[in-house]
Formats: structure tokens, C-alpha cells, sequence
């Protein structure tokens, strides 16, 4: 099964959103959905970004996954730039939207 990456820049947090919380209610949010092998909070060329990397069946179904993520996400916080990769490899390919 492929492994996909999930990326988007954290900007302001929703009023009532501790920080520590963001990445543990994504996680769990994620694992309903599929495979979470990994994730973290990193600061990326200046910024934060949330990284959340889970297994899919193919492309259309990391779509759907990344998007039910986006989801909740925006609904803790300001959410930008948002980037699906799949490995093939040891390289991180984007996704091609559809």
C-alpha cells in the first residue's frame, strides 16, 4: 500500500484551540480514515506546517483522506498551502489534483 504525506502551514489557531491539541485531534482524526504511520508539527522555510503521513489504496483515495483532514483541520486552525506527496522510493512526489 503507498505511503502518502499530508501537509498544510498552520496559521492562527481557532478561538478555544490550545496548540498542544492541534496534532493529537488530527492524528485521531486521520486514523479513522486510514493508516497514520507518522505525525508532526515542523517549521518549514519559516513557518509552521502539520505533516500527517498514512497509508491509501491509490491517488483518489489519499485525495479523499487529505481532504477529510483538511476538514477538521480548518476547523482548528488557519490552514494554507496545502500538499499531498506520495513516496515512491526515497523521493516525495506531489499528487496531481483532480
Amino acid at each position: 500500500m503507498p505511503s502518502y504525506r499530508f501537509s498544510a502551514a498552520i496559521g492562527v489557531l481557532r478561538p478555544g484551540v490550545a496548540a498542544a491539541r492541534l496534532l493529537p485531534e488530527l492524528t485521531d482524526d486521520a486514523r479513522t480514515l486510514a493508516i497514520v504511520e507518522a505525525s508532526s508539527i515542523a517549521v518549514v522555510r519559516g513557518e509552521a506546517r502539520v505533516v500527517i503521513r498514512f497509508t491509501g489504496d491509490d491517488d483518489p483515495d489519499a485525495r479523499s483522506i487529505a481532504l477529510g483532514i483538511f476538514g477538521l483541520a480548518g476547523e482548528l486552525a488557519e490552514l494554507s498551502a496545502p500538499e499531498l506527496t506520495r513516496r515512491v522510493g526515497n523521493r516525495w512526489i506531489a499528487v496531481a489534483a483532480e
